[in-house]
């Protein structure tokens, strides 16, 4: 599945053809999205007890070739899954090309994330955002590729590896 696909798929306008910030908290799927993606993704969700919160927040990059499962709402026991996927043609002679596999795959973070942490997560992905509103130039890629790096590092902070 390619992120115009899936875009499509969720009801969302591609913006870039490489990468797509997700947010799908409110999105009313009919149907259970399985999929093998051709991209990367961060995605960022909160496990649910019945409808109760559970404290289990869970971080998982998604690698090319890998099977996704995203439940219809009615299947859904989690809180909204947000975060970003990006194609590795994204990366092509950024910093992070060379270390994009040195992250962990599954994070389980530590407890709930505070809201401090939620904020940093909201943030980045806001100053994603904010690029792909830009104009498309040869700096865009490398800009992108910066603020996912961080993201990621983010990510690693607060959360315990899982594997």
């Amino acid at each position: 599945m390619t992120i115009d696909q899936f875009n499509k798929l969720t009801g969302r306008e591609t913006l870039h053809p490489l990468i797509s910030i997700i947010d799908l908290s409110n999105a009313n799927l009919n149907r259970d999205i399985r999929m093998t993606c051709d991209f990367y993704g961060l995605l960022y969700y909160v496990t649910l007890d019945g409808n109760q919160y559970s404290g289990k927040d869970k971080l998982r990059l998604i690698h090319p070739g890998e099977m996704v499962e995203i439940p219809s709402l009615e299947h859904r026991s989690t809180n909204g899954y947000t975060g970003i996927i990006f194609h590795p043609d994204l990366l092509y002679e950024t910093s992070l090309e060379g270390r994009i596999d040195s992250y962990p795959t599954r994070c389980r973070c530590r407890g709930p994330l505070s809201e401090h942490e939620q904020q940093i997560i909201s943030d980045s992905l806001q100053k994603i955002r904010a690029e792909l509103h830009h104009a498309i130039d040869r700096h865009s890629a490398s800009i992108i590729a910066s603020h996912i790096e961080l993201l990621l590092n983010y990510c690693v902070r607060f959360c315990n590896q899982a594997n």
